[in-house]
């Protein structure tokens, strides 16, 4: 008798597990976690990654059970994006040198499979128009947004907010990017049309973030395309489902919109302050129940931006505003603004991210905000961009150490200490006393962008923020030398004060190979006073050696090997007298050694 093997096939494991958890385990897999990377310059992550779009149809193609859970949870479709690759080039004509033969059109029907297929669920939204080639040629003067043969994208704007208008009432985020103006303007002008009848609107709306991605688009005076930077209208009318005649009786246009962002998109300011976010103006923070918690306005050239009391209506209308983001933007201030004692109060306040091309109106920006709450301050010149000279960003320290718009006035050239000795010398310690009051006491977390000033406004901000746990520099010189242990003005006592106590961590960027040594110096100087080791170290530097490094945006950064590497403090320090960085050391910064004996 012939003997044969028989072979059992058992179940995958996986494929036994109910099906709630299965389900469960693809949600899992198609939408990852958000980053919660503090780093404001990760600010343009989208809702979803693009496992977000492609995971579903994945997991649906791999046998009947998995294509039938895919297609029953709802969740897992609510990722819809349109981008480039979806408008498709055909060739209809015979000769192939010919653009004439050849027409494009939209392919929707992953759109449409997916807006199926989400059914009830709330939704994020993509539009995503940027072009890889494009060269940074700006829109054009003589072209209208409408016109085919110049903007052939933006003419698909209306087609896709065609298919995704009747699904508003589950819009949960909404992500326009373009490297040009004209797709954001057919956009905003879509969105800014009021509906005939009341309808829903979009109640579950949360993220609205519209991002002309260009970084020089606010170092300049004049809005381009030229012919193109007035917008009027109702912003986003269309979102709030209220009819025309009914826009101002609307109390909670967007309940639950949360999060916005304008990167060099430009709106009717007065408008948008009181139809968009009119549900919070005039109302007490105890019956503010929905409004903004995170708010950007960034890459705003001077002529579209809001004026002084249009940014502050702006502000107001925020109450419960937990980030602020603003870089190269803000207010316009015009002659004729002059500093008020009566600054917004945002009692919330967590995170402000500044990024300034004038000292002065960064100056008046924090002057007009009071957040007594702050955590975390990032503050970057932007200037650096497009403008090689470094503007002296000392009076903008002044102001957070102090909170003394007339010390401001009082800073001096860079590298010279005489103005704020001078102001020291003529005040007496009790005013000072009295009348000091930093505007962000609590501060937690600081980071400083290209921030260049001689030593001494740099002590003024550290000795004024005890609780800082988290330093991070990037080409911000003399900041470290502010955290030696200083003999504070006016003390009766000989004991040096160590700025910063709380110090948990440093992090510097681009920093050079002799800033190691002034860092081991600061340090054994802190430890030898008293002061409590700074555990974290994370030193990124910037070397000039092309056979070690590979270039990035113009800068020489180590490769990974090195980059990232945590220097332990101590690892590798030099002794006392091999220290070029301590007083008398064969370095001899006059700089440095001016301030240090002055604050010692």
């Amino acid at each position: 008798m012939m003997s044969m093997n028989y072979q059992i096939h058992h179940p995958c494991h996986i494929n036994v597990l109910p099906v709630e958890i299965l389900s469960y385990i693809f949600t899992l897999a198609t939408h990852d976690t958000v980053s919660t990377n503090n780093d404001y310059k990760r600010r343009y992550e989208v809702p979803f990654t693009h496992d977000s779009v492609t995971m579903p149809t994945v997991l649906a193609s791999v046998h009947r059970h998995w294509r039938n859970i895919a297609l029953s949870t709802s969740t897992l479709w609510s990722s819809l994006v349109m981008s480039l690759g979806q408008v498709v080039r055909v060739k209809v004509g015979s000769d192939a040198h010919d653009e004439r033969a050849y027409t494009t059109f939209l392919d929707v029907q992953r759109l449409a499979a997916h807006i199926a297929r989400s059914r009830n669920s709330s939704v994020d939204i993509l539009i995503d128009t940027r072009d890889p080639e494009w060269d940074f040629e700006d829109d054009g003067e003589e072209c209208s947004t409408h016109d085919e043969t110049c903007f052939p994208y933006a003419t698909y704007i209306p087609q896709i907010l065609d298919l995704l208008f009747p699904q508003m009432y589950r819009w949960r985020s909404l992500t326009i990017l373009s490297d040009t103006w004209a797709p954001l303007r057919v956009a905003l002008e879509r969105l800014s049309v009021p509906t005939l009848t009341k309808g829903s609107g979009a109640p579950r709306l949360e993220t609205l973030m519209f991002m002309r991605c260009n970084e020089f688009l606010g170092h300049s005076d004049a809005f381009s395309p030229r012919t193109q930077h007035i917008f009027d209208g109702i912003p986003f009318a269309a979102l709030t489902g209220a009819p025309l005649h009914d826009l101002s009786a609307q109390s909670h246009p967007l309940p639950k919109l949360q999060n916005l962002t304008l990167v060099g998109v430009h709106l009717n300011w007065t408008h948008f302050s009181r139809y968009t976010l009119g549900a919070a103006l005039n109302k007490s923070l105890s019956h503010v129940s929905g409004c903004i918690q995170s708010l950007e306005l960034s890459q705003h050239c001077r002529e579209v931006r809001p004026t002084f009391d249009e940014f502050t209506g702006i502000l107001k209308a925020c109450p419960l505003l937990r980030k602020l983001v603003i870089r190269v933007s803000g207010p316009r201030f015009d002659a004729g603004v002059q500093h008020s004692d009566h600054s917004v109060s945002l009692p919330l306040l967590e995170e402000i991210h500044l990024g300034y091309t004038n000292v002065e109106d960064a100056v008046m920006i924090f002057s007009h905000i009071d957040a007594p709450n702050l955590i975390t301050l990032s503050i970057e010149d932007a200037n650096h961009i497009v403008i090689p000279n470094d503007e002296d960003s000392g009076p903008l320290l002044a102001y957070l150490a102090t909170g003394f718009l007339d010390l401001c006035d009082a800073s001096t050239e860079r590298g010279s200490n005489h103005g704020l000795y001078s102001y020291y010398s003529a005040t007496s310690k009790d005013s000072v006393t009295k009348t000091v009051k930093t505007p962000f006491p609590h501060l937690e977390r600081l980071s400083l962008d290209s921030v260049i000033a001689c030593m001494i406004p740099f002590s003024l901000l550290m000795a004024a923020i005890p609780k800082l746990r988290h330093l991070s520099l990037c080409r911000t010189p003399n900041a470290l030398a502010a955290l030696l242990p200083i003999q504070t003005p006016f003390a009766d006592a000989c004991t040096r004060t160590i700025p910063c106590r709380a110090l948990e961590s440093i992090e510097m960027f681009c920093a050079e190979e002799q800033s190691k040594h002034v860092l081991d110096f600061v340090l054994r100087e802190r430890e030898q006073n008293g002061a409590p080791r700074v555990c974290n170290i994370d030193i990124h530097l910037e070397v000039c050696s092309a056979d070690a490094c590979e270039e990035i945006g113009g800068y020489q950064i180590v490769e990974d090997d090195v980059v990232g590497n945590q220097t332990a403090y101590g690892a590798g320090c030099v002794s006392d007298e091999e220290d070029p960085f301590a007083p008398g050391g064969v370095f001899n910064d006059p700089d440095f050694d001016e301030a240090y004996h002055f604050l010692s």
